[in-house]
């Protein structure tokens, strides 16, 4: 046994192995497997661990699919050149090391991606949410999104589950975003700022809002409050409500100064809030 493992070991190129193993996050026994499978050639080394992985990952959702999954992250792209919209995926896991991931965040930011290609351009003004079969059939690559999450179910051993998914379309209002997370990425992680090409913004909460008038930073600091608050409506038809009971954003304490009302410190500024939406990754 320990020949041939010495002589597996001694066939495959260590620039192939090590390049096998950065593009794929597969372990290192594996990547050798595959490249002495495949007779060195990268490509159709990754191909074979794909599969594998696939499969495997298949098999072991089946068995992992009553887990609790109650960690994880939600992943927003808003674009440069539709900044009045956004999507927003949340894929659950079981655990924050493997959220920490890149993997993890990658399949995150290319599923992200590939429901903003799909929806944003025909949604409707306001939130819609994309239904389950819509959102698994998705295509990252030649895959669907299902058998991505299959394959990475394969890979880490953890139940993961893709939850809600919407788009925001606030036009022809503002839109300001405001993302929260309770760590920081890992160094190899995908890219946490937005960009031209897309990148997503990971985190454990997060809140939009539709608006016009004002200033962005007001916006966004409107965004924290309502993450930090979490308001359950616009207004309230109360017309003097108790301000520590108020679920209406309008009506609440502003959380960067308690001394003031959202809605005054909207109507001085001369802002008008046409909508918002708040979410807790893998809150039920």
């Amino acid at each position: 046994r320990l020949s041939q493992i010495l002589a597996m070991c001694s066939s495959i190129s260590k620039q192939a192995l090590m390049q096998l193993r950065q593009t794929t996050g597969y372990p290192m026994l594996a990547c050798r497997q595959a490249l002495s499978r495949c007779n060195g050639d990268v490509s159709e080394a990754k191909a074979w661990l794909d599969e594998r992985a696939q499969a495997e990952g298949w098999a072991k959702a089946e068995k992992l699919i009553d887990r609790t999954a109650r960690q994880g992250l939600l992943g927003i792209v808003q674009r440069v050149a539709s900044p009045n919209c956004l999507s927003l995926l949340e894929l659950r896991c079981e655990t924050d090391f493997v959220a920490r991931t890149a993997r993890f965040q990658t399949l995150l930011s290319e599923a992200c991606n590939s429901l903003a290609d799909n929806f944003i351009a025909s949604a409707p003004q306001g939130v819609t949410l994309v239904p389950q079969d819509r959102l698994l059939g998705l295509k990252l690559g030649g895959s669907s999104l299902a058998d991505c999450v299959a394959s990475l179910v394969g890979s880490v051993g953890e139940n993961i589950i893709c939850g809600r998914a919407l788009v925001f379309n606030a036009q022809p209002d503002s839109l300001a975003l405001y993302c929260h997370s309770p760590w920081q990425a890992e160094p190899d992680a995908h890219p946490l700022q937005q960009s031209e090409t897309g990148s997503c913004q990971f985190g454990r909460y997060a809140a939009a809002v539709a608006y016009s008038g004002g200033s962005e930073q007001l916006a966004y600091q409107m965004c924290q409050h309502i993450v930090g608050r979490n308001p359950a409506r616009l207004d309230s038809p109360q017309p003097n409500p108790d301000p520590e009971s108020e679920d209406a954003l309008l009506r609440q304490e502003f959380l960067l100064n308690e001394t003031r009302l959202v809605g005054d410190v909207l109507q001085e500024a001369g802002m008008q809030v046409a909508g918002f939406f708040r979410l807790k990754c893998a809150e039920e």
